[in-house]
């Protein structure tokens, strides 16, 4: 690495620490707003006197707030005071793109050289808005939003009064009307609380008062002639029947998704229930079939992580195992020569044995014997070396194309489509994977949907798409089995295999009927491969067999030395290795205001 690309990635982490660093400072500012007060007095001259009370609870130091005004062409605010309780402030006020921003800086101190730090302190801003009253023919409309979009964090609650000259005639909406808590008339005082208002959300008051109620000319509100209490009464009850509609969608999505969950009963109830046959037998102390290992494997072995007639890496060394086993191949051990079998080796190797003819081979059986062949190294395939060998990134990727080749070749010769329909139904299987695919498609969509929804409804899909989505996911991953049915046949082949593995697995099971032969011995060794159960076997043989039988015995020195275990080894660092290369190189002012489009609003947050 030369000096230029040392002074590039240094230039790098010190851009990357100084951003972190300005972002830990900027979010350093702890604090929560517990309550909001608004006094809202309605002039007659067409201005609204906002006095407005906000409660901040500071948790560590802070340098002050600022406050957001929104502002539509036209509007602006005059007669403008800040003052605060619990701390002393200054404060500036600047344009901004979409209105005013008022900035107040907090201090703990008369000097007002230090900031606060741990404080509640109550900040107060009093002003006139003028031009956001439209007063139509008939009536003024007041919609006025008391917490807009723009607030950093959210209020706990909110409370308002609205003050007009009479309550006589006057109409009201609150909007959105599930952020109300409550709300009534004193005199001509219109009370109102909130629940908690998040931030990113809005609520508004919105009055009809009688024209009468207004100068003749309201030089301070925006003056449309024509009437306007028909319209906006119609504007909101459009917008509580669309509150209506999103209701019942949210009541009706969570009902249909939580029907959804269902259905993968239904489907197991349907297709996944198992024939019944009159096999009784609590285990097998024969090996049940003359098939393959590896065919046992792909049939017999099948869990979360592996289909019915998937063979895996046991059904691949089964099927060496079973070429050992049948003189293809022969066992060696480069150790110390002193006549025990027991003692410390140097390596594990395999060799071809050039006397058995190999046209009597399966297709795939002569696969695994090619595989073998490529690591071979002056006639013999030391295992030890395969490993090494396979850390390369083209050899590797050498030994999965063969391996592939080797599975593909099993299933055209034993478990073709029409070869596994004698022997399990996948259409069970089929349907809840498209059900579960379908499902987390779903979940995520009305998640999403009900996510960035604030009508208190939406909680119902929501946690309902939340469930779907977990049924939907073990679904994706639910075994075969589960949904997929056996045929009779099937049931049958796999409930006896099932029992020879229990046979297998089982010590006391085999002291008390144990092989009549070492070759009988031996082919459970191969089939216990397939099973995955080849460590019981080999013990059991431990146990029952003499040790120099052992020693002349090439399947199990084989598996006793650790051939078995470095083959494994082998297999899995050529399925794994390089794989990281392989992925790299692939390429209204002056009409009528639709709900939420009061004036006023607008945030802000500390600093």
């Amino acid at each position: 690495m030369d000096k230029i690309q040392i002074s590039f990635i240094l230039i790098l982490l010190v851009s990357i620490l100084t951003v972190a660093g300005a972002a830990y400072a900027e979010d350093d500012v702890s604090y929560s707003m517990p309550s909001i007060h608004e006094d809202l007095f309605v002039q007659s001259n067409g201005a609204l006197h906002v006095k407005e009370i906000i409660h901040y609870s500071f948790s560590g130091t802070a340098h002050g707030v600022y406050r957001d005004l929104h502002l539509e062409e036209g509007q602006s605010i005059s007669n403008l005071k800040v003052s605060t309780s619990g701390a002393y402030s200054t404060y500036t006020v600047k344009d901004t793109d979409d209105g005013k921003r008022i900035t107040v800086y907090l201090y703990s101190d008369a000097q007002k050289t230090n900031p606060i730090s741990g404080e509640d302190v109550y900040v107060t801003y009093e002003y006139d808005f003028l031009h956001g009253i439209k007063v139509y023919n008939d009536v003024a409309d007041l919609q006025y939003k008391l917490w807009g979009e723009g607030w950093e964090v959210p209020v706990n609650q909110l409370t308002a009064t609205v003050h007009v000259a009479s309550s006589q005639g006057v109409k009201y909406w609150l909007n959105p009307p599930y952020s109300a808590e409550g709300s009534e008339w004193q005199g001509n005082v219109f009370n109102l609380t909130t629940t908690k208002l998040e931030s990113g959300n809005f609520f508004e008051v919105r009055m009809t008062i009688p024209r009468s109620q207004f100068a003749a000319s309201p030089q301070n509100a925006v003056i449309i002639n024509q009437n306007g209490l028909q319209e906006i009464e119609k504007i909101q009850k459009d917008y509580q029947n669309s509150l209506n509609f999103h209701n019942n969608l949210n009541y009706f999505l969570a009902a249909l998704l939580l029907l959804l969950m269902f259905v993968p009963l239904l489907i197991y109830l349907k297709f996944g229930r198992e024939p019944k046959i009159d096999y009784k037998a609590e285990y097998e102390r024969d090996v049940p079939t003359e098939d393959p290992p590896a065919l046992v494997n792909a049939i017999c072995v099948h869990g979360v992580s592996k289909g019915i007639g998937e063979p895996d890496m046991d059904g691949f060394r089964a099927t060496i195992m079973d070429l050992i086993n049948r003189n293809y191949l022969s066992v060696g051990r480069m150790s110390k020569d002193d006549g025990s079998f027991k003692d410390d080796f140097m390596g594990t190797y395999l060799k071809v044995n050039p006397e058995k003819d190999s046209s009597k081979l399966e297709k795939f059986e002569l696969d695994a014997l090619d595989i073998l062949k490529s690591f071979e190294r002056d006639g013999i395939i030391v295992l030890e070396d395969m490993g090494s060998e396979l850390e390369d990134p083209d050899t590797a990727k050498d030994f999965r194309f063969s391996y592939m080749k080797w599975e593909t070749d099993l299933k055209k010769r034993f478990l073709s489509d029409g070869q596994m329909e004698e022997i399990f139904n996948r259409k069970g299987d089929n349907y809840l994977k498209a059900y579960a695919v379908a499902g987390l498609v779903l979940a995520c969509v009305v998640g999403v949907y009900t996510f960035i929804d604030s009508i208190p409804s939406s909680q119902y899909p929501l946690y309902a798409a939340i469930v779907l989505g977990i049924i939907s996911a073990i679904s994706l991953k639910l075994p075969e089995g589960i949904a997929g049915q056996w045929t009779t046949y099937g049931e049958e082949y796999d409930t006896k295999w099932s029992n020879f593995k229990r046979y297998l697995k089982d010590f006391s099971l085999i002291k008390e009927y144990p092989p009549e032969s070492v070759a009988v011995w031996n082919k459970y060794l191969v089939y216990a491969t397939a099973l995955g159960v080849a460590d019981k076997v080999r013990k059991a043989m431990e146990m029952n067999l003499p040790g120099e039988v052992l020693e002349d015995n090439n399947i199990y020195l084989f598996h006793y030395y650790g051939g078995y275990m470095l083959l494994d080894s082998a297999l899995h660092m050529g399925m794994t290795s390089g794989l990281n290369s392989d992925v790299n190189g692939v390429d209204g002012l002056g009409g009528f205001g639709d709900v939420g489009g009061g004036f006023g609003g607008g945030g802000g947050g500390a600093f």
